[in-house]
């Protein structure tokens, strides 16, 4: 093998892997805070998986930690620009192996009339929680939140008749062709994406895009460790 060559690969596999650890980084900042301190609203949701509400805002929440035997597994804060707020459940629904957890939230904003005043508009969104990864998917509205897991582990309800929950997470080759598009959506972060699909082999050729394109916020500091300069 010519020796240019096996610099470029060289250069190519340390840059993968460089990007790997920044964006494995990336999906753990937002889980260091300690969530056994401070106030909040608690509700256990069965095979020892624990909701954690906080940082009210009239009735609603800002924040929403889920533990699994007592360790955190993700805590979601929403910035200030999203128009979501997470809605307390006291009866939270699991699937019966209890890896996922369904969890809620509310999205409001303003609309305009035709007489140029505005109303309040809202609407409720559901999305699964993988008590393992933290990563939230298949978050949807209208009739999908009424449904309820069979025997088997798949969602069901009126508006989807079965929903193999592995098919619904969000990937960064959902990003990259423009199927999916960030947001302050619970769902909408590099964090989610990170661990909903974690770089590897499969996907790094994907990522890779998706930081040249710009798609996500990422910081001159970590682009500059993985392309130098």
């Amino acid at each position: 093998m010519p020796i240019a060559c096996s610099r470029l690969k060289m250069t190519v596999s340390w840059r993968m892997n460089l990007l790997s650890l920044i964006l494995t980084l990336l999906a753990t900042l937002a889980s260091t805070e300690d969530t056994k301190a401070g106030s909040g609203r608690w509700v256990h949701a069965g095979s020892n998986i624990t909701l954690r509400y906080d940082g009210e805002e009239s009735g609603r929440y800002r924040n929403l930690s889920v533990m699994k035997q007592g360790k955190l597994v993700r805590r979601m804060a929403l910035g200030k620009r999203s128009y979501s707020l997470f809605e307390y459940d006291p009866d939270p629904t699991t699937s019966p192996d209890g890896r996922y957890v369904l969890v809620t939230d509310l999205e409001s904003g303003e609309v305009g009339l035709t007489d140029g005043r505005g109303s309040l508009h809202e609407r409720q969104y559901c999305g699964f929680i993988d008590t393992q990864s933290g990563c939230l998917f298949a978050r949807q509205t209208g009739q999908f939140c009424g449904g309820q897991f069979n025997d088997a582990g798949a969602w069901v309800s009126s508006a989807l008749p079965e929903l193999i929950l592995a098919d619904g997470r969000p990937t960064a080759e959902d990003y990259v062709s423009g199927r999916l598009s960030p947001s302050d959506a619970p769902d909408g972060s590099l964090d989610n994406l990170l661990r909903c699909d974690p770089p590897g082999p499969g996907n790094r050729d994907h990522y890779e895009k998706l930081i040249d394109a710009g798609i996500f916020n990422v910081t001159p500091s970590q682009r500059r460790a993985l392309y130098g300069g």
